[in-house]
């Protein structure tokens, strides 16, 4: 009985504090260490441009980017929540913190009726304390909303014999996720693959699941697109062909092949070497579950098809993510439940494990165990060696690993076979480690916790004149709460070329450095002067720099409008002039 409330207090403990983690300092800055693109500064404002110009300027679209479009859901939801509560980060971002715990119920639900309580209660702690995860759940980005309804789609995946309108609801949520964030593509096939495969391990027929879950996807799919994609076809298609043709797909197979390459070894850029990184024993955990489950129907037996879901969910996210051009750690948000909760079912069953997958004396099992430890000791060497990263240095990590994990793997084969020591404290020794490691990376970022983001906002609030026009990658995000016009300025996606003409732009923000916007060097080189300059701070590892546009500047590159650079000016622009802060 005491150890039961002792159980009981510990959970309610962490409960607290993963709710409390989610919500202190929610006006601080982005964990920057977190990603090494610029999104993590820019995103947020470009993500909620939309609602704060209806709440703050009347009317949505003041030019020509609107994010409202690709994601209609979490643009209502921050429209409301502006209405009720204000424009700033902290309202923008309690939106995805409500979302994140709400993933955290959903996912304890799945799992209980998969695996039962340890499972469940193991995979929702480790999920709301990931730091990868959970910092993630801070900002104001469209992946955690759409990861909601991915486990709302996984729990009704899980309860699909009941009846089949469960599995017409998980191919309806399917779509919800992918309307939110466009990446969620990837989960379209999970149920209806997991499925299929669950059918051929349990030997039942599935083909009415299938459908009804195909069908649900075919409903909301057409729901969506005759109400809102029709309407907004032309800008929608505009946006969608910017993100798939110069960020998403490879132009060719040697990209193709480079963005695989730099997925599995790059510890710098690379997927794998990111989660490596930042939850070592989870993603190794999640990796022995998918050979364990891969190799014995026995285990894919448990939790009525569960495992497979998840190693589905796992897979694909990682095959797309590692397909892609462009993917930072942002985009790896949707993968983390799946990940997690393959952990979690590895952690309850070690000593188990340990006996299926080191034990056996069939060379396949050594080959396999060498596989896999070399590849985690492949990334523990380049993480301890912290040389600066080059293919030559990966050729030769590899070349000392794989042997090193040969010896490893021997070692422990031995030891286990021979009983020399019990497992019985490896499920509390893997989760007190993950528990260390994620509680020292959020207590040192909470040390060491700053607000240039918020300080530089509210002093650029107090520069700008009434009726000013911003622009800039970072403008939309300095500016959430000013009441002054702003815009995102990206070649061929948004208020390109000629901005300043065509909307009488008033002031310039720009991200100096390698991650500058070098249009405005090449189409304004008479603006970036520093005599333009009027601020000039650090957010992060970012320099920000303000510019002035001096009347005479804006006259001298007014002819342009009527010269061959004249751009198709669109409705959005012509609402821009009309609009509070337009020209």
């Amino acid at each position: 009985m005491k150890k039961r409330a002792a159980i009981v207090i510990l959970v309610l403990v962490a409960t607290a504090l993963a709710v409390w983690a989610r919500v202190v300092a929610l006006d601080a800055d982005p964990d920057f260490r977190l990603c090494w693109s610029s999104g993590l500064l820019t995103d947020e404002g470009f993500y909620t441009h939309n609602a704060r110009n209806a709440v703050l300027l009347g009317h949505a679209r003041t030019n020509e980017f609107n994010n409202m479009v690709l994601s209609p859901l979490v643009h209502a939801a921050q429209a409301a929540v502006f209405q009720l509560f204000g424009v700033g980060y902290p309202q923008a971002r309690a939106i995805s913190v409500v979302c994140s715990l709400l993933t955290l119920l959903v996912m304890y639900a799945a799992l209980r009726r998969a695996f039962g309580e340890r499972v469940a209660w193991l995979g929702a702690l480790i999920l709301a304390w990931e730091h990868a995860y959970l910092m993630y759940n801070r900002m104001a980005l469209l992946e955690t909303p759409a990861t909601l309804f991915l486990a709302l789609a996984f729990y009704t995946w899980v309860r699909r014999g009941e009846g089949l309108a469960w599995s017409m609801l998980t191919g309806m949520l399917t779509v919800i996720a992918c309307s939110i964030k466009s990446l969620c593509a990837f989960f379209i096939p999970a149920p209806l693959l997991a499925s299929w495969w669950s059918g051929r391990t349990h030997k039942r027929d599935t083909l009415w699941e299938i459908a009804a879950t195909a069908g649900g996807v075919l409903m909301a799919g057409l729901l969506y697109a005759g109400v809102w994609l029709l309407p907004h076809w032309r800008e929608y298609r505009h946006m969608s062909d910017f993100y798939l043709t110069y960020q998403i797909l490879p132009r060719n197979f040697m990209e193709a092949y480079a963005d695989v390459r730099r997925a599995l070894l790059n510890y710098q850029y690379g997927l794998m070497g990111y989660l490596f990184a930042h939850m070592p024993v989870t993603i190794f955990l999640a990796l022995t579950t998918t050979l364990l489950a891969i190799f014995r129907r026995e285990e894919r037996r448990r939790g009525n098809g569960a495992v497979e879901f998840l190693l589905v969910w796992m897979w694909l996210g990682i095959a797309l993510l590692s397909f892609i051009r462009y993917a930072p750690s942002r985009y790896y948000v949707p993968v983390y439940p799946a990940i997690v909760a393959l952990a979690a079912i590895s952690i309850v069953r070690l000593p188990d494990i340990s006996r299926m997958v080191w034990r056996p004396h069939e060379w396949w099992a050594h080959l396999l165990r060498t596989l896999m430890l070399g590849y985690a000791t492949y990334f523990a060497l380049v993480f301890l060696l912290q040389v600066p990263f080059s293919w030559d240095v990966v050729s030769l990590t590899l070349w000392l690993a794989f042997p090193l994990a040969a010896v490893i793997q021997w070692v422990l084969h031995r030891l286990l076979s021979e009983n020399k020591f019990s497992l019985a404290w490896a499920p509390a020794a893997a989760l007190a480690v993950i528990a260390v490691w994620n509680l020292w990376y959020f207590t040192s970022w909470y040390e060491n916790r700053q607000y240039t983001l918020k300080h530089l906002a509210e002093k650029l609030e107090h520069i700008l004149p009434q009726g000013a026009v911003v622009a800039g990658n970072c403008a939309p995000g300095l500016c959430l709460d000013a009441p002054v016009s702003t815009m995102l300025v990206i070649p061929r996606l948004a208020n390109y070329p000629d901005p300043i003409e065509r909307y009488g732009v008033t002031h310039v923000v720009v991200l100096d450095g390698i991650q500058g916007e070098w249009w405005w060097r090449k189409d304004y080189p008479e603006l970036l002067r520093r005599r333009n300059r009027i601020l000039r701070e650090w957010v992060g590892p970012y320099a920000i720099s303000v510019y002035r546009v001096p009347g005479w500047l804006q006259e001298a590159y007014r002819w342009r409008l009527h010269s061959h650079r004249l751009p198709r000016v669109q409705h959005s622009a012509t609402a821009a002039r009309k609009g509070k802060g337009g020209s």
